[in-house]
């Protein structure tokens, strides 16, 4: 509902009968954001976090912002790893660097991100701070991929489909489209995998394809190493 309210409320800034429910919306925000500077002062990781993410994409404070999530990310906590990778990877309110996104993408990955994983398999895939290396690249997105990670099933089944950094084998491509298609939001994209695991699936025997399904119908995430 306050979400809502808030949205009314930048609608109608000039309206004089908005004023009473949106001073009462804007005065809540700044009870919680009070409440959350609190505990992250106190040193609670999660709230560190939390609050870098509010002045980052909410105030507009990208200085602040960064400071928050480097606090947190130095506890050692994925999410603000993750995410300073991604301010040194695209350059938001820091100098673009692909070593540094690299070093904490890595962080990251070590303390569970799959997105993390993922990533490190971008880089490798495309040589960035490392030397372009394919089947590190597969290695990174299998891990990615297997903690359930979209765009790594896609990725990996792209490489097994064209037997890049691996062996050629058209059933995993299979598996992977169809583990990726089952999960994405959008139809289009959904219709997109479908096509691919077809294509593959026309390269395969009938038992084969019979295989395939077995596999994606029994596969479950794994668990990653910091939540075991």
């Amino acid at each position: 509902m306050r979400p809502l309210l808030s949205l009314a409320c930048a609608l109608f800034a000039g309206l004089a009968y908005a004023t009473p429910v949106c001073a009462q919306v804007d005065e809540d925000v700044e009870i919680a954001l009070a409440a959350v500077r609190v505990k992250a002062t106190d040193g609670n990781v999660v709230a560190q976090f939390s609050l870098g993410s509010i002045l980052y994409y909410g105030r507009g404070d990208t200085a602040q912002a960064i400071d928050w999530f480097r606090r947190a990310a130095m506890k050692s906590y994925a999410p603000a790893e993750f995410q300073m990778g991604q301010l040194y990877d695209f350059g938001f309110g820091v100098k673009p660097d692909d070593g540094a996104a690299l070093d904490w993408y890595r962080k990251a990955a070590e303390h569970g991100s799959a997105a993390a994983h993922r990533t490190i398999g971008d880089f490798y895939r495309k040589g960035r701070a490392v030397k372009a290396d394919a089947s590190e690249a597969a290695r990174w997105y299998g891990r990615a991929a297997d903690a359930d990670d979209l765009r790594a099933q896609y990725e990996l089944g792209q490489l097994y489909f064209t037997g890049t950094g691996v062996k050629r084998d058209y059933a995993s491509a299979y598996v992977w489209f169809s583990l990726a298609a089952s999960q994405t939001p959008l139809s289009d994209n959904r219709k997109g995998l479908l096509e691919l695991r077809n294509i593959a699936a026309a390269r395969m025997t009938a038992s084969e394809v019979t295989d395939a399904d077995r596999r994606v119908a029994a596969w479950k995430p794994a668990v990653p190493e910091e939540k075991k």
